[in-house]
């Protein structure tokens, strides 16, 4: 399984951004050549601040994976879901991931701020029964507590479900609470595409579809990738 994750991710490399900022020490990072030429001309003595630098840091978000394992994702759907799960793993540093699996109550498999081994998140998805109703305002709620205990601001939750909530109430409310909050949405007969939508728009963030369970980890690769651009 997590060889399908690995597969599928491929050769794992950082996301990293450029900063450029006054080369204060010239350790810290490459001299912005054009940049330091620009402030420099004209100039009989250049200033501390027009030594330009760049230097490359990793790019970084928090996640809070927000994972249905009610009845309905028994056995081949579970499986498939762990899957994802690992993927997302695999593209985020483990401290920033948080992971929550939700049937009739929701369960906080991985908390933000702890150093799990993707392994052992993905044994966590494994070790669910697939039993109960489907409880997505319980799931948002734990979902957006651990985003709480995070220190990036970019901070975002990610829902996995067929838009239809069969316990608990409405989760529009709690969509509405998180910084940002996308729905990759699992396409069947039963699926709630408005309600789906209703919960991106009041999250700040879109609806991913997804064409059935095999789909799942390759959709979520894309999903990642765009949250670490």
């Amino acid at each position: 399984m997590l060889r399908r994750a690995f597969e599928l991710v491929g050769p794992l490399s950082t996301a990293r951004r450029t900063v450029r900022e006054e080369l204060a020490e010239p350790w810290r990072g490459e001299l912005d050549e054009e940049e330091t030429l620009e402030r420099v001309l004209g100039k009989e003595f250049p200033e501390p601040g027009d030594w330009v630098g760049l230097r490359r840091e990793n790019r970084r978000v928090q996640v809070a994976l927000m994972m249905d394992t009610s009845l309905s994702m028994s056995g081949r759907n579970l499986a498939l879901a762990a899957v994802a799960a690992a993927v997302l793993a695999f593209k985020v540093r483990s401290e920033d991931l948080a992971v929550v699996a939700f049937e009739s109550a929701a369960k906080v498999l991985s908390r933000l701020g702890e150093h799990d081994r993707t392994a052992r998140i993905v044994e966590g998805i494994l070790a669910q029964p697939a039993r109960g109703f489907t409880n997505i305002a319980a799931a948002l709620q734990a979902g957006r507590s651990e985003l709480e205990r995070g220190d990036n601001p970019r901070r975002v939750g990610l829902l996995i479900s067929d838009g239809v909530y069969t316990a608990g109430d409405d989760p529009t409310a709690e969509a509405g609470r998180f910084p940002r909050l996308h729905v990759l949405l699992t396409e069947d007969y039963t699926m709630d595409l408005e309600l789906a939508r209703r919960m991106a728009r009041l999250g700040r963030g879109k609806v991913f579809t997804v064409k059935g369970y095999d789909e799942l980890p390759r959709r979520m690769l894309e999903v990642a990738n765009r949250l670490l651009r």
